[in-house]
């Protein structure tokens, strides 16, 4: 995965076969330290253009760090249930948490970043919008980006590919040979594409590819309301599940279809993606995926203050529940919608 966080002491330390004490001495001016050795500390700082980080400066003098954290749309319940882990992470490292809503807008994203850096932000901490244009040069600030393994900025993520595979792995274990993934739509150019939907349906087209199982495509925008509007008329056909992406679109199908009296999992088994409250109080509950997002925030400040971080993903877990059956059930006979 690539890591999007500054160079720290101990990668100079690394680099030059040293501890980390001499190289903060070196940087410093404390300790008893040739000026050889000295010279070599801040030569190979600035090859590796290291910065100090005013948030762990902040964190050594007691002095409470202050992190901005931008979140695309409070609308969403996903990103409310972000910022209640941010806000206890932060509580647990004696850190000052400053929230700001992007409200679907990635003008407003940038504006929130930079207001945020402006307002004395030890370091920022952002989930990109679909075709946001991040530019950390421009915020002067560490910058935290929480999305995909695959966008460039990122330095912490779940593992939306793997969640995928488990929800494919789950369907392909009830016995679902025709599946409709369900996903949000994505510009082939990849300046609208979210990294995150493109993560969650290469996991699921992976597993159901290697399987021999047919799989039939749909996008629609990521809003409950809309799945809700097109699976008023949708068409079951041979499909016996829906993969969705995103517990709006897997909600938004499945109170119509419920709302039409198609048996839910009876005929067809739903899925969804992120685990949010939409997904819990539905009828059926809806069989989906959790994101760990206390140790995404956990991992996600510990990058801001150049603390060492485990490699790799976050581990998701899926979540069953009664929106998912073997098909056909013993239990009820399909209908025709």
């Amino acid at each position: 995965m690539t890591r999007s966080r500054p160079t720290s002491q101990q990668d100079i330390a690394d680099a030059l076969g040293i501890s980390r004490a001499t190289v903060s001495n070196a940087l410093n001016g404390t300790g008893r330290l040739s000026p050889e050795l000295t010279q070599r500390v801040l030569d190979k700082a600035a090859e590796l253009s290291f910065a100090p980080s005013r948030l762990g400066r902040a964190l050594r003098t007691g002095r409470s760090a202050t992190i901005g954290l931008v979140l695309p749309d409070f609308r969403m319940p996903l990103f409310a249930e972000f910022a209640r882990a941010f806000a206890m992470a932060a509580r647990r490292r004696g850190m000052v948490l400053m929230v700001a809503d992007s409200m679907g807008d990635p003008e407003i994203q940038e504006h929130n970043l930079l207001d945020l850096a402006a307002r004395g932000s030890d370091a920022l901490v952002v989930i990109p919008m679909r075709g946001s244009q991040l530019d950390p040069a421009k915020l002067s600030k560490p910058l935290v980006v929480i999305d995909a393994e695959t966008n460039p900025l990122n330095a912490v993520a779940s593992d939306h590919r793997d969640g995928g595979r488990q929800i494919a792995r789950h369907l392909i274990g009830l016995g679902h040979r025709e599946v409709l993934v369900l996903s949000a739509p994505s510009d082939p150019t990849g300046r609208d594409a979210s990294r995150v939907n493109d993560a969650r349906v290469a996991g699921l087209t992976e597993v159901f590819a290697a399987a021999g199982v047919t799989v039939h495509s749909l996008t629609l925008p990521n809003r409950l309301e809309v799945a809700r509007a097109h699976f008023t008329d949708w068409h079951v056909g041979a499909v016996t599940a829906i993969a969705a992406t995103y517990d709006a679109l897997a909600v938004g199908a499945l109170s119509a279809l419920v709302a039409r009296g198609v048996p839910v999992p009876g005929q067809i088994s739903i899925t969804g993606f992120d685990n949010t409250i939409w997904g819990q109080i539905t009828t059926p509950r809806l069989t989906t995926v959790r994101q760990d997002l206390d140790s995404v925030a956990e991992r996600a400040l510990a990058y801001a203050a150049n603390d060492t971080v485990p490699p790799g993903l976050v581990p998701v877990a899926l979540e069953l529940r009664e929106s998912t059956a073997p098909f056909p059930s013993p239990l009820l006979n399909r209908i025709s919608p």
